[in-house]
């Protein structure tokens, strides 16, 4: 396994750890009722089979949360800390970019 692999695995892990957890909560509250969380086990084991890359994980939580309302708020928040991140990221690649021009300016 390589270590891309594993990387992937873990978040996969920590997903479906994520998931099953707002699953037990929503059963737990009873905003879903045994069978409900019955097929929502079953959906969630077989889907995340195919998770393979980040991509494919990203897939896997949108038709998730297209499918089963109660996973959308985690989706959303999700996908908005994901996007803040990105944006951070360019920013400070712009920043640094600037910083280098400037330093070898002088």
């Amino acid at each position: 396994m390589d270590q891309n692999s594993a990387v992937i695995d873990e978040k996969k892990k920590n997903l479906i750890n994520k998931i099953t957890g707002i699953l037990l909560d929503e059963m737990l509250k009873k905003n879903v009722n045994q069978e409900l969380g019955q097929e929502i086990a079953t959906y969630i084991l077989n889907q995340s089979k195919n998770i393979n890359d980040d991509q494919t994980l990203e897939f896997f939580l949108k038709q998730l949360a297209e499918k089963y309302s109660i996973f959308k708020l985690y989706y959303v928040n999700r996908s908005l800390k994901n996007q803040i991140k990105k944006t951070d990221e360019e920013k400070i690649s712009s920043i640094k970019d600037q910083l280098s021009k400037l330093a070898n300016f002088k």
